[in-house]
């Protein structure tokens, strides 16, 4: 009797790893990237595209679309509402997460934030740089005496765009926002052509395009770095930035101000600092996609943490390793942002990105 147990259980197991096999087998999965080809989240999403398939049950093949528009909400509007899914557990969106659209009840996200599977997030620090010759005496704390900046934004309600006013009126240069990029290689053409002249770019899109097309011919620098805090205050950020000189926005404002920011709006940009350090990628299934397809997902994205392969490439062009996020503590991380913003705040954050 014993042995019959054996072997049904043995049998039962077999079973369900074959189903389990069978859930991506043979088929091909669609990943949605929210921005255009070219960009900072399309250059990190195929890098993540090259290694995933390797860690999903069945290996399926993998194909990248990308739906520019809104500041990154149109392809998470279509996500949410099923436009273009034909199959929601065959298809996720590697996607630029927007706190802005939680925390300010944007009108242009249509769709609810819990109605995703989310399967991982993608941390990530970030880097403001500039044409030269918009930077007084070419140093960065004289940035602050700037007098005719163009910043390129992608929404006016954007969490790019929000951050970006936040940082020059706190700052203190003579600015207004360029908006309606698609991509950050456009927004990198018309910095070479002298259309704009100030960005903040995620770090894969900095290493990968801003260093060669533009710092290093000259075009651009530097001007600061923008960390989170960790669990004792302090700010951490990118050591290889660190080791090129490159400071953090803070000492570049007590280099220009003679004292440490603070108030409202400073708070209101840390907020979103925090989120977008934490979370500057999500990755997330729409409504409809199997539990089945959920959990291999998921387990894949933690078997990219401890790829070789995978990391060396992500070391290769973004000039650090993967900071990956376990869904449930993506989730939980939106959830405390938004508890944390009080009515103050969002005002502040409201009126940043013209939210009524």
């Amino acid at each position: 009797m014993k042995t019959i147990a054996a072997l049904s259980c043995m049998a039962l197991v077999a079973c369900a790893s074959h189903a389990q096999a069978q859930t991506f087998a043979g088929k091909t999965l669609t990943m949605v990237i929210n921005y255009g080809a070219g960009g900072n989240v399309d250059t990190e999403g195929r890098i993540f595209e090259r290694h995933l398939s390797k860690h999903i049950p069945g290996n399926p093949h993998i194909v990248v679309n990308n739906v520019p528009g809104a500041g990154g909400l149109t392809a998470i509007n279509q996500l949410g509402v099923g436009v273009g899914v034909k199959d929601p557990s065959t298809t996720f969106g590697f996607v630029t997460f927007n706190p802005m659209a939680i925390l300010v009840d944007d009108p242009a996200l249509r769709v609810k934030v819990d109605v995703f599977s989310m399967i991982a997030g993608v941390g990530g620090y970030y880097v403001a740089y500039a044409r030269r010759d918009a930077v007084p005496e070419q140093k960065p704390a004289a940035f602050a005496r700037a007098s005719d900046i163009h910043a390129a934004g992608y929404a006016r309600s954007s969490v790019h765009d929000v951050r970006l006013r936040l940082l020059l009126d706190l700052l203190g240069p003579k600015y207004q926002v360029v908006t309606g990029f698609q991509s950050t290689g456009a927004v990198n053409l018309a910095m070479e052509r002298n259309e704009i002249n100030f960005m903040l770019s995620t770090l894969p899109g900095y290493e990968s395009q801003v260093v060669p097309n533009l710092v290093d011919r000259g075009v651009a620098m530097p001007l600061w770095q923008i960390g989170a805090r960790n669990a004792k205050g302090e700010l951490t950020g990118s050591e290889k930035l660190r080791a090129q000189g490159v400071k953090f926005f803070e000492e570049i404002y007590q280099e220009a101000h003679g004292k440490a920011p603070e108030g409202p709006r400073y708070r209101a940009l840390q907020l979103v600092n925090e989120l977008r350090a934490q979370l500057a990628r999500a990755i997330l299934m729409p409504p409809g996609a199997s539990p089945a397809a959920v959990e291999d997902l998921r387990k894949a994205f933690d078997g990219l943490a401890r790829d070789s392969a995978f990391i060396a490439e992500h070391l290769k062009i973004v000039g650090e390793e993967p900071v990956l996020i376990p869904g449930a503590d993506a989730q939980r991380l939106v959830v405390d942002a938004v508890k944390a913003a009080d009515p103050d705040m969002k005002k502040i954050l409201k009126d940043a990105a013209g939210v009524q």
